[in-house]
């Protein structure tokens, strides 16, 4: 279908085109040939405009060359002059080496100084003020130096190097003349000459700072480095300039030069094209109205079509945007609603497979970089997936952070496992954000039709590859979960578990159970933790394992610590009406019942004293994202006289700083780490580590998973302060504790306590 619209497109648009050329033939003819009547005048102009230009600048470079070879060449003269003074009297020293050198330097040159260096070690120079570094330089051993200075040497030839640094300050060229002395028999080597040329004063005297051309001079005809060009810059020879040389019997230079703002700019072309280009539109301008009169009867047919074509062309971007994602550019929840609805089964024995995806640390990412980083992981999610699809595939994404990959295969399970697997790698690779990188990761739900299942609607698919995903994210990050009957089935499970507990909470099924928490040193009860069952009207009582998950799913854990808090301070006031000495009861309290907004005015009406009650944090709280949140909410609990405890200390990866830094009372070890202290060495060390560490911040410790009398034994002897664990007593109704406590009484009363 696409293919048809726009062939009726391209067959709509040919045809204004011949329209608008039958009616302008004549218009266009003209008008071409005028263009091209322009154009050769045109270009014949700028030639011998352009041919004009460099004449002149030819002219101005000449003198300038001849100037600059003129200077350099009386330079050396006098250079050699001063050296044939000195093969005379090569023992001269420096006062007549200043003399005679005063003599030769005229005040038109531009050498601006002398150094001699009898066997290549300077020794005089001229003038002796302003150049006292250079006395001593040895040409041997100066880097810089010393390849020219051996150069004239070996050759016995004058050597022009420049510009270089000089030993007493800024840059120069230099002119080094090798001197030899007649001892009659033969020519000795005496040592070097050399002579120092201004170079500003050099360009200025041969004309090169007062010109408006663009100049650059190269050691080489052709330079390809910008360390061969030491006047201008190396782009010059490269705009086409007008090229002369220096030559010189110690070297040869090339001169380059082309007008500063380049070849043409006041060569009158611009005038002589307008003038030309009205000349051609007095032609034209009669024959293109006559093609308007021609084309003025077809214009309102024309506006039609072109609104046609304009509201085809909109209907189509309207219906492709409410198919596709605006931010990633793939299809989107409707795409995939009706590809489920009437899928396009690539061959009648092919089945779907639906993936369904989630990313694991999109949130983290969109809270630390904002909605640009979180839309720069979207994008990047998107191409990859995109990557992975074949001639029939599809991915898309469906909302948020989640996506779905759609394919085909008539044997659908190993297809669908490896899509899983390239799905998990591929979204487990690095994501940079401003030059950083994230592992953003992905969970995954697999499903595909089964063979008896192919002729239904396929809506369920969707839904199993859901469940199938949030199986997957139990089990960890970047996990992959294939949908099975199974899954359906705790599903379905879980569903009613969740509306039975909803309607437990409204008939007050749940119940409070406490255990105590015995001095390790007394084996005294110091306190009671409260725990929450369920007594179902069907299944019994049941522990917190069966209902926590479908409290958190509800929403309702908040209301579930509440109705324990509620009925643990009933029980305490009812306690100490009995007589019974229990020094206080902890309870368990979840995330989303320290975020609750109303948590400190309800804490504030409680009737509990001060001290008595504690409220256990387990570790599996994210403190890092409810940090501003516990910042203000946990100091107002300790203020109105309720103790802080971590719970299960040791199972999640949060850091001591983090649990400390709100500075509880207590700290529970986790009965994981507990239990192997029997025979573990390394496990009873790190018990120990962590009871160092509470004693040295003043909080105290508690062991859960206390089993056997042994362990009671070896946590006493480590300096563990609570125990708490079936080896001393278990979880027990309200009227069992104070049985408890009743019989322990007895007891001591009969060892006489």
């Amino acid at each position: 279908m696409t293919f048809r619209s726009n062939t009726k497109i391209i067959r709509s648009l040919a045809g204004s085109l011949m329209s608008h050329a039958s009616a302008f033939a004549p218009a266009l003819f003209a008008a071409i040939i005028a263009a091209i009547v322009v154009w050769v005048a045109t270009d014949w102009r700028l030639e011998r405009s352009l041919a004009d230009e460099r004449s002149v600048v030819a002219g101005e470079l000449a003198t300038m060359s001849s100037r600059l070879q003129t200077n350099l060449n009386s330079n050396v003269k006098l250079l050699q002059g001063l050296a044939a003074g000195i093969a005379v009297d090569p023992a001269m020293g420096q006062n007549r080496f200043s003399k005679l050198a005063a003599q030769i330097l005229q005040p038109e040159s531009q050498l601006r100084s002398f150094a001699a260096a009898p066997d290549m070690v300077v020794q005089w120079v001229y003038p002796e003020k302003g150049n006292e570094k250079a006395i001593g330089l040895d040409y041997r051993k100066n880097e810089k130096q010393r390849a020219a200075a051996m150069l004239a040497r070996n050759t016995h030839n004058i050597v022009l190097t420049g510009p270089v640094e000089l030993v007493q300050g800024g840059t120069a060229f230099i002119v080094r003349c090798p001197v030899y002395i007649d001892d009659g028999n033969s020519q000795i080597f005496w040592g070097l000459l050399s002579g120092v040329i201004d170079i500003p004063r050099l360009y200025r005297d041969s004309g090169l700072s007062s010109t408006d051309l663009e100049i650059a001079i190269s050691t080489t005809p052709e330079p390809n480095s910008a360390k061969q060009v030491f006047l201008g810059s190396l782009e010059t020879f490269g705009k086409k300039p007008v090229v002369a040389s220096v030559d010189m019997t110690y070297g040869r230079w090339s001169l380059a030069a082309l007008p500063r703002h380049g070849w043409g700019q006041n060569n009158g072309i611009g005038t002589f094209e307008v003038y030309a280009s009205l000349l051609a539109l007095c032609v034209v301008a009669p024959i293109v109205w006559v093609g308007f009169l021609t084309k003025s009867r077809q214009k309102t047919i024309e506006k039609l079509r072109l609104h046609k074509s304009k509201l085809v062309r909109a209907r189509q971007r309207l219906e492709h945007l409410s198919l596709h994602d605006a931010l990633t550019g793939l299809p989107n929840r409707r795409f995939v609603d009706q590809m489920i609805s009437q899928p396009p089964r690539p061959d009648p024995q092919d089945r779907l497979i639906l993936i369904h995806i989630d990313l694991d640390r999109f949130k983290e990412i969109n809270d630390t970089k904002g909605h640009a980083g979180g839309d720069m992981v979207l994008q990047t999610t998107a191409s990859r997936l995109a990557d992975l699809t074949g001639p029939n595939d599809v991915a898309a994404r469906i909302g948020g952070d989640e996506f779905v990959f759609a394919s085909w295969s008539s044997n659908p399970e190993p297809k669908a496992t490896e899509l899983a697997r390239q799905i998990v790698d591929t979204l487990q690779q690095t994501i940079f954000i401003d030059g950083a990188g994230y592992v953003v990761g992905a969970s995954v739900g697999v499903a595909w039709e089964t063979e008896r299942a192919r002729d239904r609607d396929l809506g369920q698919l969707l839904l199993n590859a859901d469940l199938a995903l949030y199986e997957a994210k139990k089990a960890g990050r970047g996990r992959a979960a294939v949908f099975t009957e199974e899954l359906r089935r705790a599903a379905i499970h879980s569903k009613e578990l969740a509306d039975e507990f909803n309607q437990a909470l409204d008939r007050d099924e749940l119940v409070a159970f406490f255990q105590p928490q015995f001095n390790a040193s007394t084996l005294d009860i110091a306190g009671v933790e409260a725990l929450a069952r369920w007594d179902h009207p069907r299944k019994g009582l049941l522990g917190p394992n069966a209902f926590l998950d479908a409290a958190e799913r509800l929403g309702r854990s908040g209301d579930m610590d509440r109705l324990i808090l509620q009925k643990a301070l009933f029980e305490l006031i009812r306690w100490d009406g009995l007589g019974m000495q229990i020094p206080r009861v902890s309870v368990n309290i979840s995330a989303r019942r320290l975020a609750q907004a109303n948590l400190l005015g309800e804490l504030s009406e409680l009737p509990a004293a001060k001290g008595r009650l504690c409220f256990e944090l387990l570790e599996t709280i994210s403190f890092d994202e409810l940090q501003l949140a516990l910042n203000e909410v946990i100091p107002a609990i300790k203020a109105l006289g309720i103790e802080i405890e971590i719970d299960d200390f040791g199972t999640e990866h949060a850091s001591i700083v983090s649990l400390l830094r709100f500075e509880p009372r207590r700290l529970k070890i986790d009965r994981e780490i507990i239990k192997p202290i029997i025979a573990s060495a390394s496990q009873r060390r790190l018990v120990s580590s962590i009871i160092e560490i509470g004693r040295s911040q003043n909080i105290d410790i508690v062991a859960e998973g206390v089993e056997t009398m042994e362990h009671a034994k070896i946590l006493k002897d480590l300096g563990c302060h609570l125990l708490q664990g079936y080896a001393l007593a278990r979880p027990m109704t309200s009227e069992q504790l104070i049985e408890f406590c009743r019989m322990k009484d007895r007891e001591a009363a009969k060892a006489g306590r």
